[in-house]
């Protein structure tokens, strides 16, 4: 608009107003005769007409009652704004006029409430014009308390209070003024200040202060924080299912895992379900002691989670107290406490446990925590009377079996495996015989399940592997050396050997060994170890072998006299060239050449001389039935199961430890002789397969079957993780997670729904970054687009199927910046890519190849880092692409002329999940969502949308991000204000 048109409409306007002034107009006559000066469609505001009727309205000692019906006519029919009529109002002074003053206090305490904006020029400076009109009225209220106030006009005093106690009682001008104090501190210290004036006033004189209280909105004008105003709803579950599978899955993949990554998952849990600290704790002792009972009937399981238990769960409760609390100095923590009294009312559990473990475990746990100083002596003894009197039969449980109760052996291995490395770290000249000594009383019974898993939850296993390590190539036999000294190095080399090998079974080796190690065992796994996954060639270990040394194995395997003991050759010697001589004894078998009394008898004496050469032959063996033809198969196999066969009188009386090295030496070649050539159904409870399905079912009813079991139940048979993971292997993650959410789908109660969701969520940590990758990008928009499947998008399923999306979306975000930082990160999965995604294209190309919303960018700050203490959380791929995919779709679906159906209420819902299940973590997760998604979606269901809401849906720290927040605030003004 040019100047002088403007100067031209504006001279005419003010005359209109005196014309309207002299004449006396009423409101109707006003509308008529405004037409004729501002066009249709044009806003009053270009030519300052709230501007000229507030100065024809203040020309006189009071406020001009006609004027001002102008000002309201001009409102009701939007010919100017409510931002330019307030900030106009906010720059009158009329401190001088009091019955000015008490005029236009009335008009703005009926106006204000009904403040809103109907263009995108005005919503800018909405918020702007509600933080001055407030000043205005702070301002106004403090002259009023400090002068004098005539009679006539008592409205001074009790004007400005009413309206600012009116103000915070409408969530939308609560907002706005939130708005205008994230955009600048500076102006709204203002405020405070003059708030502060307010009350030291007050403090001063309490006869000066307004009839109406005013205190409270002084206080909260001070204190405008979101959670203050506005804070999230706080949903408390009365049962949650999610932690104990949850636990269950971790020790599975990763038992070795850092102490740290455990304590991620469970702040994130925490964030997720809005528990308490306390409630946090209890649930922690609970899962693990259901997880204790659950394998109570397994000794090498129950030694894990014993030491879990009443080792780990102490360390964890004290590392979460440390970042949960802020003051430490006291002698006892009350969350603890408190999860203590919530844990005592699960007394069937507890009952339970303690005759399987004879023994307290109330009190057990107690102790471990009292070591760290995190319950007092007097609460000890007030816990354990307190169970004592629910249980009398506690103080008549008595230990059973030669271990004793478990926390009892537990805490007698830690110092026992404190020892061992200790003795270990010696000279190996001088304490070779002695560490044999000990490693066979490590094998004795299940004295090694206790000690590995003492140092698996202790973070002592790979200090305990690389130790044992060293000490296996120190024994290695030197040529020449015979006699006892040659002796105890060869059982040295044979039993550090057999229990490195079980070690590597048990927890893999990417897990225990370290990359590129150079030593023999690490270099014999790497090429000839029969793994779960990765297969070896058996003519690469073949390759290894030396001709000369093998026809010298094959003659003294074939002399009844020869003891290896004695031998010139080396203990690698012998275990890498006698995989040319199993291989020469198989194939003489074959051809005929030896009979299967000749076979038995050699084997037979290879693995009396020394159980690790079994276990090497055993190896080439196993390999080897991996390339054969099924027709061949039969031979290998039963050399294998030869070497499985019991032993005779004359081997269990060998006096060098025989018995205890081949117990190991069983176990390590039936788990690969089982990677191999898995066994029927009905033996499979003999060894868990974690990598294998034997079922006659197909895999989707084999999955319902294990699926309806733990739903039963409630938790995660132990068992039960191990099938699961075989599924999710065999039939991958999108039929895995396909299969999974149908089966959540079919619940129809909210209490089966929360808790199939909570275990699926705990099932999809078996991978759960290919997981979330599947439910996002395959499985959710069957759902959002399949006719036949949207239908099942009803309440109270969509509301499942979104918080499973979102609990899933945090979980891969925590995970996504917790692997790289910790040295013992989950192992990578099979379904992985062996290329990563950065390498091969940059993020920011990613970024740019997949976004069209070039306005969505500028809603939140450019690097997006979230300080948590001292983590940064950045949204990393493969998670950035699948939530663009998904925000498209989204507004796809949103976006059909304020339709309401099924996905809509599944998008808002999704979106009300992400700021309550996220908090401050939300705008990482909806930085790539479009702006006019959230506008779309307030169109279609405005009651369902809250002032709350809609300010934790951008990245208030961005100007774009505050102008998308006022924009969509004030279109759920306006649709509020709609007649009904």
């Amino acid at each position: 608009m040019e100047a002088s048109k403007t100067t031209s409409k504006t001279s005419s306007l003010k005359a209109l107003l005196v014309r309207a002034w002299r004449e006396r107009w009423t409101d109707l006559q006003w509308g008529i005769h405004i037409k004729s000066v501002v066009p249709r469609g044009v806003s009053g505001d270009v030519y300052n007409l709230s501007d000229c009727i507030l100065q024809q309205a203040t020309l006189g000692a009071g406020a001009a009652p006609g004027a001002l019906s102008y000002l309201r006519h001009s409102l009701a029919a939007h010919l100017v704004s409510y931002a330019a009529v307030l900030e106009r109002i906010a720059r009158l002074d009329a401190h001088t006029k009091p019955h000015c003053l008490a005029g236009l206090l009335r008009f703005v305490q009926n106006a204000l409430p009904l403040a809103t904006s109907r263009g995108a020029l005005e919503e800018a400076h909405l918020a702007f014009a509600i933080r001055a009109i407030v000043r205005w009225l702070l301002v106004a209220l403090h002259h009023a308390l400090i002068q004098p106030t005539p009679r006539q006009i008592p409205d001074l005093r009790e004007s400005p209070a009413v309206t600012l106690n009116a103000l915070f009682e409408n969530d939308f001008l609560v907002a706005m003024l939130y708005l205008a104090k994230q955009d600048d501190h500076e102006q709204y210290n203002e405020i405070i200040k003059k708030c502060q004036e307010i009350k030291s006033l007050v403090l001063l004189d309490p006869q000066c202060k307004p009839e109406t209280p005013i205190e409270d909105t002084l206080q909260k004008l001070c204190f405008l924080e979101l959670d203050q105003f506005c804070p999230l709803q706080e949903v408390t579950e009365p049962i949650t299912y999610c932690i104990q599978a949850l636990l269950a899955i971790e020790l599975l993949a990763n038992p070795n895992a850092e102490t740290q990554v455990l304590i991620n998952e469970l702040l994130m849990m925490k964030r997720l379900k809005r528990y308490s600290t306390p409630r946090l704790y209890c649930e922690l002792m609970r899962a693990s002691l259901i997880a204790l009972n659950d394998v109570s009937g397994s000794p090498s399981k129950q030694s894990i989670w014993g030491a879990f238990t009443f080792l780990k769960v102490p360390q964890i409760i004290h590392q979460l107290h440390s970042v949960l609390t802020v003051d430490d100095k006291i002698e006892h923590s009350a969350d603890i406490v408190e999860a203590f009294e919530q844990l005592l009312q699960y007394a069937p559990l507890l009952d339970v446990l303690d005759s399987k473990c004879s023994c307290n475990c109330v009190q057990s746990l107690l102790e471990g925590l009292n070591k760290l100083s995190l319950v007092s002596d007097h609460h000890m003894t007030y816990f354990s009377q307190k169970r004592e009197a629910t249980n009398p039969r506690l103080q008549k449980i008595e230990a059973t079996g030669l271990q004793g109760s478990i926390p009892t052996f537990i805490m007698r291995a830690e110092p026992t495996l404190a020892g061992i490395l200790k003795t270990m770290s010696a000279d190996f000249m001088k304490i070779q015989d002695a560490l044999y000594s000990m490693l066979c009383q490590v094998l004795s019974g299940n004295s090694l399940e206790v000690i590995l898993a003492v140092a698996t939850v202790e973070g002592k296993l790979k200090q305990f592997v690389s130790k044992l390590i060293k000490f296996n190539e120190c024994s290695l036999q030197i040529s020449g050396d015979v006699g006892k000294a040659s002796q105890s190095r060869g059982m040295l080399f044979d039993i550090s050997f057999l229990i490195l090998c079980a070690i590597v079974q048990q927890y893999g080796a990417e897990a225990v060994l370290d990359e590129g190690g150079d030593s023999f065992f690490e270099q014999w796994v790497r090429d000839c170890m029969v793994e779960k996954g990765v297969p070896k060639s058996p003519d690469q270990m073949l390759h290894k072998c030396d001709l000369a040394k093998v026809d010298v194995l094959l003659r003294q395997l074939n002399s009844p006299d020869y003891d290896f003991k004695s031998s010139q050759m080396k203990c690698h010697d012998l275990c890498i060239n006698v995989c040319g001589a199993i291989k020469e004894v198989l194939f003489a078998w074959e051809q005929g050449s030896l009979t299967a009394t000749d076979v038995k008898r050699i084997l037979d004496a290879l693995r009396q001389k020394m159980a690790s050469l079994a276990v090497c032959a055993s190896a080439w063996l196993c390999s080897y039935m991996h390339i054969v033809h099924q027709d061949a198969l039969l031979k290998p196999m039963n050399m294998v199961q030869q070497f499985l066969t019991p032993l005779t009188e004359m081997e269990s009386a060998q006096s060098d430890n025989f018995k205890e090295r081949s117990v190991l030496m069983f176990q390590i070649i039936r788990k690969m002789q089982y990677d191999v050539h898995p066994p029927t159904a009905s033996k499979t409870k003999i060894l868990t397969l974690s990598h294998s399905i034997i079922s006659r079912q197909p895999i989707a009813e084999h999955l319902q079957a294990v699926w309806q079991g733990v739903r039963d139940r409630g938790w995660l048979h132990i068992e039960s993780t191990h099938v699961f993971e075989s599924l999710l292997n065999t039939g991958g993650p999108v039929w895995f997670v396909s299969n999974i959410v149908r089966e959540i789908m079919r619940f129809r109660y909210q209490g089966d729904l929360a808790r199939a969701i909570d275990l699926a969520f705990a099932l999809f940590h078996l991978n759960i970054e290919q997981c979330t990758q599947a439910l996002l990008l395959q499985v959710l928009p069957q759902y959002l687009y399949n006719s036949h499947q949207s239908e099942e998008l009803v309440a109270p399923q969509e509301c499942v199927l979104a918080k499973l999306c979102v609990y899933c979306i945090y979980s891969t975000l925590e995970f996504s910046n917790t692997k790289q930082s910790s040295s013992n990160s989950k192992k990578r999965s099979r379904f992985e890519d062996v290329e990563d995604i950065e390498a091969l294209c940059p993020t920011n190309k990613v970024r740019r190849l997949n976004d069209n919303t070039a306005e969505s960018s500028t809603l939140f700050a450019n690097t997006l880092p979230l300080q948590s203490g001292q983590k940064t959380i950045i949204l990393k791929e493969p998670l950035q692409s699948a939530l663009q995919d998904m925000f498209k779709i989204f507004s796809q679906l949103a976006g059909r002329d304020g339709e309401v159906s099924p996905q809509t209420q599944f998008i808002f819902r999704f979106l009300v999940y992400i700021v309550q299940c996220g908090q401050d973590r939300a705008r990482v997760v909806l930085q790539g969502m479009p702006s006019e998604l959230v506008p779309m979606l307030v169109k279609s269901v405005p009651e369902s949308f809250t002032t709350g809401l809609l300010l934790r849906l951008y990245d208030l720290g961005t100007v774009a991000g505050r102008k998308a927040t006022a924009r969509d605030l004030c279109i759920l003004r306006n649709m509020q204000l709609r007649p009904k």
